[in-house]
């Protein structure tokens, strides 16, 4: 199975603390031999590669998430570039699970997306972590 993990990049509130969050995302995925696409990972992170122009961005990530099977989405932090990848998932048929702290204000026009299967909803970062490995292990994700 192949993930295309999508959250914000650009105007991070806490930058390091958030990417580490992802790397954590990302080691579950591994754990289940998941393959996986993350853009801070994979050329397009704005502060690691600020000389990738915006189209390269949007074609590289697009291309990315058409190969992909699924897209697990944190939507903590409002990202405009993650909703429109979200809304692309949609449109190519691509399920699409949410991750977002309890309490957090996420729009409803994102929750609402049709490509949506599942919000995971977390109190702290083990909780998302234990939830995103429960997803793995028995979550046929619906492709």
């Amino acid at each position: 199975m192949r993930i295309f993990f999508a959250g914000p990049l650009t105007n991070l509130t806490h930058p390091d603390k958030t990417k580490a969050f992802y790397r954590k995302l990302e080691e579950v995925a591994k754990k289940y031999g998941c393959d996986y696409f993350w853009a801070f990972r994979h050329g397009t992170d704005p502060v690691a590669n600020p000389r990738v122009t915006p189209r390269d961005v949007y074609e590289r990530d697009i291309a990315e998430l058409e190969k992909s099977d699924v897209m697990v989405a944190y939507v903590g932090e409002p990202s405009t570039g993650t909703g429109l990848e979200i809304e692309h998932a949609h449109h190519k048929g691509i399920p699409v699970y949410l991750l977002y702290e309890q309490g957090k204000k996420v729009s409803r026009m994102l929750r609402g997306c049709p490509a949506v299967k599942k919000e995971l909803v977390f109190t702290d970062e083990p909780d998302a972590l234990s939830q995103f490995d429960t997803l793995l292990q028995f979550q046929s994700f619906n492709t």
